[in-house]
């Protein structure tokens, strides 16, 4: 059996102040980049706890903004975002450059990692990878106000996928092993789930790298529907949401060609995770897919957590993945 780790997404952060006279220079020309330490702090982080599949830390803002900012259509007011007009893709790539600092980073640390390195490789643990993450159309439409052009929601969910299967593309040209879409929203049925999936499969149909498909909460009501999504790895708030293990067996068939990536640390827990209890929720959905090779994360991201304790819970990732289940 072959274990890897990845991370959901969001990282412990803060922004820096220019500090030295090159700092200044840069500031004062507009050129200073105030997350840029922050990218570095959380790939370290990533780093030495042995990730195998790495993200850059979304550093930059909460999952909404990110892209609600740079997005064509939107704007942001009052930490509000909306949407005011036709949706079109971003003018540059929004996430690329920090992907490129991501693997920069990650590669001066650990000679493993490389570009376009391929799941087998990972799982083989001859290579490690650099994953893109963008926040899905469902969850970037019902986060945001319709002001304007949209009459029906579906038809601007459509457009956000168009937009996003844009920057998907860059991040997959840039050397990605895998893009993830992060979508809580789908847990909540605020959506008809046929239309999530149209919107998800926009943007996966055209990749040619592994698709990863990110859904937290609990998933009663649309398990059956999401192993039907056309993507390779579907990942699953488990520990904080224990009640998906329960729901995954009710629904899971012996023929599922889906990963299941297993959320096992529990993110809304201010403290580190038992090891123990990590263990048991890894080994309780393996046995349900009996898969050889497995993944495991935390639920979701960790943003709101100290960083210790972020620490703290992706070396017990490590842990898990030395020992073994």
């Amino acid at each position: 059996m072959s274990i890897i780790t990845t991370v959901v997404g969001s990282y412990p952060t803060h922004s820096f102040e220019a500090h030295s006279f090159n700092e200044k220079i840069s500031e004062s020309l507009g050129l200073f980049d105030s997350y840029k330490q922050a990218i570095i702090d959380s790939v370290h982080s990533f780093v030495k706890a042995d990730i195998d599949i790495i993200c850059d830390g979304q550093v930059r803002g909460d999952m909404v903004k990110i892209f609600a900012s740079k997005i064509n259509g939107f704007k942001i007011k009052d930490n509000t975002a909306y949407i005011k007009g036709k949706i079109t893709p971003a003018a540059h790539p929004i996430s690329v450059k920090d992907f490129q600092l991501a693997f920069k980073t990650a590669k001066s640390l650990d000679n493993k990692f490389k570009l376009n390195a391929t799941l087998d490789d990972i799982f083989n643990h001859e290579s490690k990878g650099v994953k893109g993450i963008l926040t899905g159309p469902t969850t970037l439409t019902h986060s945001s106000m319709i002001e304007n052009f949209y009459n029906h929601r579906e038809n601007a969910i459509y457009d956000i996928a168009r937009a996003l299967l844009v920057e998907a593309k860059e991040l997959e040209n840039a050397g990605a092993c895998a893009i993830q879409i992060d979508e809580p929203f789908i847990s909540t049925g605020a959506e008809d789930i046929t239309v999530s999936k149209t919107a998800v499969e926009i943007i996966s149909e055209e990749l040619d790298i592994p698709v990863i498909l990110h859904v937290c909460g609990d998933l009663e009501n649309v398990m059956q529907d999401l192993l039907e999504f056309n993507v390779n790895i579907l990942d699953f708030e488990f520990s904080g949401m224990p009640q998906n293990i329960g729901t995954l067996k009710k629904n899971w068939k012996s023929g599922c060609d889906k990963n299941i990536g297993i959320g096992c640390v529990n993110t809304k827990l201010t403290a580190v995770d038992n090891k123990e209890d990590v263990r048991e929720t890894v080994k309780n959905v393996k046995d349900i897919i009996k898969y050889d090779n497995i993944i495991i994360d935390p639920d979701c991201g960790m943003r709101m957590l100290e960083e210790d304790i972020s620490q703290g819970k992706l070396n017990l990732l490590k842990e898990i993945k030395e020992e073994g289940i």
